[in-house]
């Protein structure tokens, strides 16, 4: 590749994170006049998403393979910063793991959607508790869980967010099954195949 053609590579992915940023402002800037309820939802699920796609972009546009467990530490990051002043814990334990562009974007979403949810939904009324993200190589793929010590509950109704995740493990040729009980948090794990993903 020509020094022309790496610098122009450089010149496009600099203005696809510029947009990122742009967007997630342009969100913040509704959010803070937006007062319905069903509006302040959607808007702040497409600046979660947009955070998503530009954490991962950032690791993507920085040269070399993108471990995903590295990108785990700015997930955490993130939603530490987002949690800020609750007592809710975030851990990450990752295994170094390459995965086939295909998959990243939508592994970024899948993640965020999961810890996302986590977040907003299994710790109300100032609740302590941790939320825990494990990632790591499986038999011919690799294994995504999210759990957190929140209320949990005796059966889970998939909403708009887990429906998501499903439809994106779905096109991924994945699985993904839930565990919860009243009292004992919500886990989610999730069973990814590479090797058909390599083969295309």
């Amino acid at each position: 590749m020509t020094a022309a053609a790496e610098d122009r590579i450089v010149e496009l992915q600099t203005r696809l994170l510029g947009g990122y940023q742009l967007l997630q402002t342009l969100v913040g800037i509704r959010l803070r006049s937006v007062t319905d309820p069903e509006s302040l939802r959607h808007l702040t699920w497409l600046s979660d998403v947009t955070a998503s796609m530009e954490l991962i972009s950032r690791r993507m546009t920085a040269g070399g393979p993108l471990d995903f467990a590295g990108y785990l530490d700015d997930v955490a990051a993130f939603w530490s910063r987002a949690c800020a002043g609750r007592p809710v814990r975030i851990e990450v334990r990752g295994q170094t793991t390459l995965m086939p562009d295909s998959h990243l974007l939508p592994m970024a979403i899948i993640t965020h959607e999961l810890i996302s949810n986590a977040c907003r939904h299994a710790f109300p009324d100032d609740r302590r508790g941790a939320i825990a993200v494990a990632f790591s190589r499986a038999v011919g793929g690799v294994s995504l869980v999210v759990r957190d010590s929140g209320i949990g509950a005796e059966t889970i109704q998939p909403g708009e967010g887990l429906s998501l995740v499903q439809g994106l493990v779905d096109h991924l040729g994945g699985s993904m099954s839930l565990e919860t009980a009243p009292g004992a948090g919500v886990g989610v794990r999730i069973r990814l195949p590479l090797e058909t993903a390599r083969t295309h």
